[in-house]
């Protein structure tokens, strides 16, 4: 037994392909330790035992690849060899040998997951970006190496080792890996596993659950973990025991058995596979006289075009009729309809979305890609190396069209793309119909033809290549192999800093209503031409040097692929800014050197502001006219100023005026000393045009989206700004001692003095955009008009706080009057079936509101709907409107039984900031002030579902936000809730709405309100900006005084 793991081992280990496996492997745990290690919280460092064996965890699912690898190389040696029935012939015992061949198999197995193990932890201790403990503690990785790795590895290799000796086929061995990698994703996906769903939260049940039926034990792992302390994830393992060590024992206790059966069914012989039918039939000798004839030949372009077809009927008829063929496209449909469904379905947190083809299509182009490169890998290294397996190649390369052979499998594998690609799409198609959404989009489709159809014909075409410049099978699947983790996989952003070289990765941006792909559609397809031509160029060089003929003509093929290229490229990376770290870096260094002393160098306030933005959707650009008037509020003279504006925005003009005192500025940060002082309460004007536009191959902005149909700018973020940007600081505390910035500015504390500020302004804008669109902005509609083929609306707000956005779109509205209150709904037509809906919880939140904190401090109130092309928010109050994405409040299907009511929720929650945040108060920018806003929306946002559902429906919403904090106050040192800021929005929603509405029980509903509206009162603008003990203290005084020292602990 000894010897045979020993020559299993050692003939291994001197095959080229494994040591350049060990160097892949090495290498990306380097790049995964050094580059994409994940920090699990803000306050838990990168390498703390926890984090360590979270990421130890995540990666033991690669064994399922190292183990498939390792299939090929060791479990079918003698298979492939023919010599099985010689060592049947020898006395070696069946069993030893079955046993000594699965521990080398499990040992290789092993060793390549500890070599990239290896790679990771170099990676992760040599990085000097993220945050560290000190020290290393080599039990955080052995520890989580033997738990997951070990045990994981036995699972693994022992099922793949069973399946492979009961049935002898490769295909089926390598199935079983993706099988367990796909089988795996989707119990975690049904089951809410921390894991899969993030922040969405499960029941205990659920959990305990998932802890122990968990296959690789990150279920187990995180349920082991949820109660340990900051300090306990930091510097302590996590404790094998409970469910953790039931998963693990039973996880052992599976591998074992399947270990069994594969000894049980190991085999020196090959299967048997049934008789074939033979028919008896009667010989007979017959001669026939035929007369001698010359045989004529011909070498048209007819009988070309016959053979390359020829060539593509017999690579189709072997790729259809074969069994790999039909269990892929059975694997692919059921992992992408399952894919389909969890995101028609969204889980316990989010409501079901419409199974709109827009949102279908996006789950394929996020899916479909990996897999159908994954799939092309295997597919044309087989396809190209079947008949030399079979020896028939001696015989087809002696054939005046061998040559056309090539073409003939570059033709099969687009069949076998288009067939996938169909399928998928029908697959969409009938989901659509199943949810009863039967408006199909066919532009949404036609983009998985784009984003996935395209780049897997290109990536095919790289990969044809590879083979035919190979020297064996093995070595082209081993570089076929690296040339998509290279190339396809994210690993390419960390290779290749341009997107223009990248053309071989997916798309896996936004499908909206309101523009489809917009611009990237187009963009995509620009560097797809690129892509082709390369391929092309290689193809076309490759043959000239294999072949001198046909110079000229090569000449110009060459010639043609080169313009191409250049014309798709250029076109591709019009206005493309390459991103340098380190160039931004320093720049934020210098900018925090030169002006941090601005941090105590009083600045003008802004007063007025008068704006006119023109939106030219379609070259996605606007223009901004814009006039401050800006005031002394301080009372010592300003005698210097430092403005701010982004870097990417250009600065037309902008002029300070102050007296007869001008100044012209031309820099996106400047600092100017001022010839005569702005004196305490005098105003100066500051007047400036700027412009913007985004380019394709840099992306857009979230936040700043000026697009074809669904724009949505926060445009207050890129007015100039005066006084120093703490934004613009560098966190990394490594980075700051090595560039000697001393200690990051942190916000104040609350227990700091109170200095009052006044940031109030009055704001008047006036938005125009093409005739056919609706400009949304900030305050009320004043006027509009339409001139020169363009529409204008004219919004007005005052005694604000700096803080206003804008949409614009093809909208239908809806309006209806509610108490004098009007209340419009801007949407996109086909989004219609959650309107009235939102009508009426608009109602009940402004009479709940007016009824118990005051009067709504606006004659109107508008929801508009912005495309998905904007994210990080479902819905965002600004005042006087509430912009809200499409996917979430205007795609949610409420209408199902038991489904969220996410219109309820955001409609509350939003509305509520008209009363708490962005209108009336304006929180002291200090540690508590996230309270104040967004703890105060969250109760607002359960007493409106409670006024609709009735309190037990939202006690369970309310369960879900304390499981939610259970979740992750262990990843974060315990903070108040009077101290909450926006770094800590665990606390800021979920802890405030469980403590606001555990208050509201303790002193009543009634009290609480009394409370909330008196601090209203007290600390609306212009009043002192509020803190949060102020509304502690509020709350105190309007309760009993026997539970006084209940309501502090609720808030600590």
């Amino acid at each position: 037994m000894k010897t045979i793991i020993l020559n299993d081992i050692l003939t291994s280990l001197k095959q080229r392909i494994t040591f350049a496996a060990f160097i892949v492997l090495i290498g990306l745990g380097f790049l995964t330790g050094f580059k994409f290690n994940i920090s699990i919280g803000d306050e838990l460092s990168v390498n703390a035992a926890y984090s360590i064996g979270f990421m130890i965890g995540l990666l033991s699912l690669t064994i399922i690849l190292i183990a498939t690898i390792s299939t090929f190389v060791l479990l079918f040696k003698e298979e492939d060899a023919n010599f099985g029935l010689i060592i049947f012939s020898t006395p070696i015992n069946k069993k030893e040998f079955a046993i000594a061949r699965f521990l080398s198999y499990y040992i290789i197995t092993l060793l390549g997951f500890f070599v990239l193990v290896t790679g990771y932890a170099a990676g992760l201790n040599l990085q000097s970006e993220a945050q560290m403990n000190p020290g290393f503690i080599l039990w955080h990785y052995l520890f989580p190496f033997i738990i997951f790795g070990a045990i994981n590895t036995l699972m693994i290799c022992s099922i793949i080792f069973f399946i492979s000796q009961k049935f002898k086929n490769k295909l089926l061995a390598a199935l079983t890996g993706v099988l367990l990698y796909v089988f795996y994703m989707i119990a975690l996906m049904f089951s809410n596993a921390p894991f899969m769903a993030q922040s969405l939260p499960q029941s205990v049940f659920v959990q305990q659950i998932s802890a122990a039926l968990d296959l690789f034990g990150l279920s187990g792992y995180f349920f082991e973990a949820k109660d340990l302390t900051l300090f306990q994830r930091n510097y302590q393992a996590v404790p094998l025991s409970n469910y953790f060590l039931f998963n693990r024992l039973m996880i052992m206790l599976l591998s074992l058995t399947a270990f069994y059966l594969g000894i049980r069914s190991f085999s020196f012989l090959p299967i048997y596979k049934g008789k074939s039918r033979v028919q008896n039939s009667t010989l007979r000798t017959e001669y026939l006289h035929t007369p001698f004839s010359i045989s004529i030949s011909s070498f048209s372009l007819k009988t070309k075009l016959n053979a390359l077809f020829s060539f593509i009927k017999i690579d189709s008829i072997y790729l259809f009729k074969s069994a790999s063929f039909t269990a892929v496209t059975l694997l692919l449909l059921f992992y992408l309809g399952v894919e389909m469904f969890d995101d028609i379905d969204k889980g316990i947190r989010l409501p079901q979305h419409y199974a709109s083809s827009g949102l279908l299509a996006q789950t394929i182009n996020s899916t479909f890609y990996f897999l159908g490169a994954l799939l092309l890998v295997y597919f044309v290294n087989d396809i190209f190396w079947r008949s030399n397996a079979s020896r028939f190649s001696f015989i087809e390369n002696t054939t005046y069209f061998s040559k056309e052979k090539a073409f003939g499998h570059a033709g099969s594998i687009l069949v076998l793309i288009l067939y996938l690609t169909f399928i998928l799409i029908i697959e969409a198609v009938i989901f659509q119909i199943i949810f009863k959404y039967p408006y199909f989009d066919w532009k949404a489709y036609y983009g998985v033809l784009v984003f996935n159809t395209f780049p897997l014909i290109l990536l095919s075409l790289f990969l044809l290549l590879i083979n035919i410049v190979s020297k064996n099978k093995a070595a082209a699947l081993g570089l076929s192999i690296l040339f998509f983790l290279i190339f396809t996989t994210p690993i390419s952003k960390s290779i290749i800093d341009n997107s223009l070289f990248r053309f071989l990765s997916g798309y896996r941006g936004n499908y909206s209503d309101f523009l489809g792909y917009g611009i990237y559609i187009n963009s995509f397809l620009f560097r797809l031409a690129f892509g082709f031509s390369i391929a092309g160029l290689l193809f076309v060089v490759y043959y000239s040097l294999k072949n001198k003929s046909k110079r000229i003509i090569k000449s110009i093929a060459i010639l043609i692929l080169v313009v191409t290229a250049f014309l798709s490229g250029s076109t591709y990376s019009e206005g493309y800014i390459p991103q340098d770290d380190e160039s931004i870096l320093k720049e934020k260094v210098l900018y925090e050197k030169e002006f941090r002393k601005y941090k105590n160098i009083p600045q003008p306030s802004i007063y007025e502001v008068t704006a006119e933005i023109d939106l030219f959707p379609i070259e996605q650009a606007y223009r901004i006219i814009g006039k401050y008037i800006i005031q002394n509020r301080d009372d010592k003279s300003i005698d210097s100023i430092l403005i701010n504006l982004p870097n990417d925005f250009k600065i037309i003009s902008l002029t300070y005026r102050y007296k007869d005192e001008v100044i012209s500025i031309d820099k996106p940060v400047s600092e100017f000393i001022l010839s005569k002082a702005i004196t305490p309460n005098s105003f100066a004007k500051l007047e400036f045009e700027l412009s913007y536009k985004w380019h394709s191959a840099n992306g857009h902005n979230s936040f700043n989206a000026i697009i074809e149909n669904g724009s949505f700018m926060r445009v207050s973020r890129y007015f100039p700004r005066f006084g120093y940007d703490e934004e613009m600081e560098i966190q990394d505390d490594n980075q700051r001692e090595k560039y000697e910035l001393g200690s990051a500015t942190e916000i104040r504390p609350l227990e700091a003095p109170r200095v009052k500020t006044d940031d109030f302004i009055n704001l008047v804008m006036t938005i125009s955009t093409p005739k056919n669109q609706t400009a949304v902005g900030t305050g009320e509609l004043k006027k509009q008009w339409q001139q020169n083929e363009r529409n204008y609306f004219e919004y007005q707000a005052e005694s604000i706080p700096f803080r206003f956005a804008l949409s614009s779109a093809e909208y239908k509205i809806k309006s209806v009057d509610h108490n004098g209150i009007k209340i419009q709904v801007f949407y996109h037509p086909l989004h219609n079936k959650n309107v009235d809906h939102l009508i009426e919880n608009s109602k009940l939140t402004l009479d709940y509101c007016i009824n118990n904190f005051g009067p709504y401090p606006f004659q109107s109130v508008i929801f508009a709907e912005i495309s998905s092309f904007t994210e990080g928010f479902a819905g965002t109050a600004y005042p006087g409107v509430i912009f809200m994405t499409e996917n979430m409040t205007f795609n949610a299907n409420i209408e199902v039984e038991n489904n969220q009511d996410v219109v309820n929720e955001l409609a509350g929650h939003e509305a509520a900031h008209f009363w708490w945040g962005t209108s009336q108060i304006d929180p002291d920018y200090r540690e508590g002030y996230a309270m104040l806003t967004e703890s105060l929306a969250m109760y607002t946002e359960m007493m409106i579902y409670k006024k609709m559902y009735g309190e037990i429906k939202m006690l369970e919403r309310l369960n879900i936000h304390r499981q939610i904090y259970d979740a992750e106050k262990g990843f974060n040192e315990k903070i108040s809730l009077l101290k909450v800021t926006k770094d800590h929005p665990y606390l800021a929603y979920s802890k405030g709405a469980v403590v606001f509405v555990e208050l509201s029980e303790l002193i009543g509903e009634e009290k609480l309100n009394l409370a909330l509206k008196n601090f209203l009162t007290k600390h609306k603008h212009p009043n002192a900006n509020p803190i949060s003990t102020d509304l502690l203290k509020e709350i105190i005084e309007h309760a009993d005084e026997k539970y006084h020292e209940e309501i502090k602990l609720l808030f600590e």
